[in-house]
């Protein structure tokens, strides 16, 4: 199992919050971690570009991002099904609410310049059943299709995952908590072995 390189994408996912229930300040309050699972190689950037790994073959490109996103990240091919899991835990001490949780993927191409280009698929979202009490985690894995597109650029790619409290009150609207972001990476169709 190939694990995260948790990176804070700040001026990237730096979106405003819209709409009622803001819950800025349960952020502390839940921690999120999202592991890939099973892929196919490594892909792996730094000053002089990219290298993709699978096995004994390897290929370099020299498309270089912003050091913050320098490292070692899972790789998966178009025609691919990339696995993620998403762990969350409520941190708050025993005895103080719990949470109902929505949780919204969004997976986009990651620019060169550090912000986020086209998606690569169209936004999930799912329901956590039940609350999330005070010391509890639960872990669930998710699934997305990476379509064969032929213009869909190389290089590495971003699952921001939205996680939002929903209101039990008369506001039905849910109040987004944080936002954790995984770096992954599926390499050019022609370029893969």
């Amino acid at each position: 199992m190939e694990r995260l390189l948790s990176i804070p994408l700040l001026g990237l996912l730096a979106l405003p919050l819209l709409g009622a229930g803001r819950h800025a300040g349960e952020a502390d309050k839940i921690q999120a971690e999202v592991t890939f699972l099973n892929p196919s190689g490594q892909t792996t950037t730094d000053s002089s570009g990219i290298t993709y790994r699978v096995g004994s073959w390897s290929f370099h490109e020299n498309k270089v991002y912003p050091s913050q996103f320098w490292g070692t990240f899972p790789l998966y091919f178009m025609g691919q099904t990339m696995h993620f899991q998403l762990t969350l835990s409520n941190t708050t001490p025993l005895g103080q609410k719990p949470f109902r949780i929505k949780i919204q993927a969004l997976h986009h191409v990651l620019n060169t310049d550090g912000s986020l280009g086209q998606q690569l698929a169209l936004p999930s979202e799912w329901t956590i059943e039940g609350m999330l009490r005070p010391g509890e985690t639960t872990s669930r894995s998710f699934p997305v299709f990476i379509p064969i597109d032929p213009n869909l650029p190389s290089g590495l790619d971003v699952t921001k995952v939205r996680i939002f409290h929903l209101n039990q009150g008369q506001n039905s609207e849910a109040g987004l908590i944080k936002e954790v972001s995984a770096v992954w990476c599926p390499p050019s169709l022609k370029d893969a072995p």
